[in-house]
């Protein structure tokens, strides 16, 4: 892909083999926007990382490596960014195919002064039952408002019962100069959980900028084994992340690391082009 893509879509990945099929399901799309597809081995196995991302390679795709780290999800936005070329950015999961409804709707959707996150995500697995439900739709939200009177709301679970669907927050639609302006992902966070809600809160209260919705994905349906939790339970690494953040938030700091990660493996993270991986070439080391 030589002309600037449209969109740089952003795959954090570790040792998730299924990402062989979402790449494959979700080719016909990232092809027709057109977009870069950039996936960041973060702490996973760099044969089967090839092997996955060579098995069915497509115009704009390729992979960047952070050698000798363990996984951490910001960390390996923050450099995925550093290493894409688009104005607009997606951050998407190994285990997400994406609906005919999403990229276009939301890529319209997303203006100037907004962030928009995916509207319905529904199992691929689904539990029987669902569709009896009285409810249409529950959710759990948090307000922030601070010291000078700027806010953010966050709905961390919004549940459709009675189609069985709920909300993405952690897949993201934005402008790389937001990104940028709010210092990117916080890398300090690990583990799972409130590392996506924490960029959509500094998005708010420092740039004013208004979260939509839009579109439709499935989840690959999986158990907390596939997650890397880091030796904690869900629930306590989510805590912890989500105390650090209100920590920061306390101070007025709504900045992550994206400079001092960027800085950091700038020299050091190796691209690799998928369309060449067969061939045994197309590694590259980013220039310093």
């Amino acid at each position: 892909m030589n002309a600037r893509p449209e969109l740089s879509v952003i795959i954090p990945w570790s040792n998730r083999p299924e990402l062989e099929t979402t790449l494959r399901r979700n080719s016909r799309q990232f092809t027709a926007c057109p977009a870069e597809v950039v996936v960041v081995n973060c702490g996973g196995d760099p044969e089967l990382f090839r092997r996955v991302l060579g098995a069915r390679p497509f115009p704009g795709l390729r992979g960047v490596e952070l050698p000798g780290v363990g996984f951490n999800k910001s960390l390996a936005l923050n450099v995925g960014v550093g290493a894409a070329r688009a104005e607009r950015l997606f951050f998407l999961d190994t285990d997400i195919v994406l609906g005919a409804d999403l990229l276009r709707p939301a890529l319209s959707q997303l203006g100037r002064r907004h962030v928009v996150t995916v509207d319905r995500t529904f199992e691929s697995q689904r539990k029987p039952g669902r569709e009896r439900s009285n409810l249409m739709e529950m959710a759990y939200s948090v307000r922030f408002v601070d010291a000078k009177g700027r806010s953010a709301q966050v709905e961390t679970n919004l549940m459709r019962p009675r189609e069985g669907s709920r909300s993405a927050p952690g897949l993201v639609f934005l402008r790389r100069k937001h990104f940028l302006a709010v210092d990117g992902m916080n890398s300090d966070l690990s583990g799972w959980g409130w590392e996506d809600l924490d960029l959509l809160v500094r998005l708010q209260l420092e740039l004013g900028l208004s979260p939509r919705r839009s579109g439709s994905v499935t989840h690959l349906t999986h158990g907390d084994e596939h997650r890397d939790l880091q030796g904690q339970s869900r629930a306590a690494s989510e805590h912890l992340n989500f105390a650090r953040c209100l920590e920061c938030y306390r101070v007025g700091h709504y900045r992550g690391t994206y400079t001092d990660d960027t800085q950091t493996w700038n020299g050091r993270w190796v691209e690799l082009e998928a369309s060449r991986l067969k061939s045994g070439a197309g590694r590259r080391t980013a220039a310093p």
